[in-house]
């Protein structure tokens, strides 16, 4: 399975689609995960209710771009997206409906 971004640009906010398969009625959660990560730019990852990382929020996808290419200069944006998907996954700690290391499709 691939995980998805799509960069909503008139508002600027990107969102990282890494399971698509949510059940139904499922409650999902919001958890900011930006001091986690060491950013600055606000990154929210959603949850289900059994604690399942279903994708990514990025507000401010611009600027977050600009500051992951300061703080990591030698990778590509998509790559860095799957380092931190990986480690939203280790902080959320379940992963058993998605694959571990999910390949990044833009959508512009």
């Amino acid at each position: 399975m691939k995980a998805d971004l799509h960069h909503n640009r008139e508002t600027d906010v990107a969102y990282v689609d890494v399971c698509v398969e949510v059940p139904r009625n499922s409650r999902i959660a919001m958890i900011d995960v930006t001091q986690n990560l060491g950013l600055k730019t606000q990154v929210l990852a959603r949850m289900d209710e059994n604690g399942e990382l279903l994708g990514l929020v990025i507000q401010n996808y611009s600027a977050f771009k600009r500051e992951l290419r300061r703080k990591y200069l030698a990778f590509a944006v998509e790559r860095l997206l799957d380092l931190l998907i990986s480690k939203v996954r280790d902080l959320t700690s379940r992963r058993e409906n998605c694959p571990e290391s999910p390949r990044i499709v833009v959508h512009a």
